[in-house]
């Protein structure tokens, strides 16, 4: 939170002083400076609240299909801006994807994926792609979400969802994060029972999974995107 009250500030500070002037690039990095700020003051209070147990969760069945077409939809302008592709795969191993239900909170898992989607985009080059997709077996689906980044070596894999770790070296950055955008999807996924994970591999890229309990849609009709 240092960095962008710093520059808040000082700039504030230049334009008191008579040093710089309050023109329309400078309100507009101001602004973009307090929205980063903005960000990291919401990350930091969902981890605070999901570490404490004090989440307040409200599962219901979740289209899968949905929740991944939204996330991607949503994403699409932040991954134009990177030269990164955003896609949806169509691998549901059941044979009507449309009828894929997760019995999950509707906010919480649109979360947990756009986080996971925001975090490839960002370690992704451009030219590179980011791709969503999932498996669904009786009990549970699993969510991936694939990029084609730079490999994290095998000692960084075990901390990328832990608070404020990046893997600088192996992962270029394109744009800042709060660095709480993983944390916050492991504690959201152990309150729901349900583990994330992540795995990489040599000139492949990395790959996240998060794992939700399946519904049936024979027993709740009416599902939520």
């Amino acid at each position: 939170m240092r960095t962008p009250v710093s520059n808040i500030r000082g700039w504030l500070e230049a334009v008191e002083d008579g040093i710089a002037r309050p023109d329309p690039d400078l309100v507009t990095s101001l602004l973009g400076q307090s929205c980063q700020l903005q960000h990291i003051i919401d990350d930091l209070r969902d981890l605070s609240a999901a570490e404490a147990g004090e989440l307040r969760l409200a599962p219901e069945p979740v289209q899968v299909s949905g929740l991944l077409s939204a996330t991607a939809m949503a994403n699409q302008a932040t991954a134009a801006a990177a030269g990164v592709t955003v896609t949806v795969a169509d691998t549901l191993t059941m044979a009507d994807s449309e009828a894929i239900l997760a019995m999950t909170d509707p906010v919480r898992a649109r979360q947990m994926v756009g986080n996971l989607v925001s975090n490839a985009i960002r370690h992704t080059p451009a030219g590179g792609s980011v791709t969503l997709s999932a498996r669904a077996d009786p009990e549970t689906v699993e969510i991936d979400v694939a990029d084609t980044g730079t490999r994290i070596s095998a000692d960084e894999l075990p901390h990328v969802f832990d608070r404020f770790w990046r893997a600088e070296k192996s992962r270029g950055r394109q744009s800042g994060g709060s660095g709480l955008g993983l944390a916050i999807v492991r504690r959201l996924a152990e309150a729901r029972k349900g583990p994330v994970t992540a795995v990489s591999t040599p000139n492949v890229g990395s790959t996240f999974t998060l794992r939700l309990p399946r519904h049936s849609s024979a027993t709740e009709p009416g599902p939520r995107h």
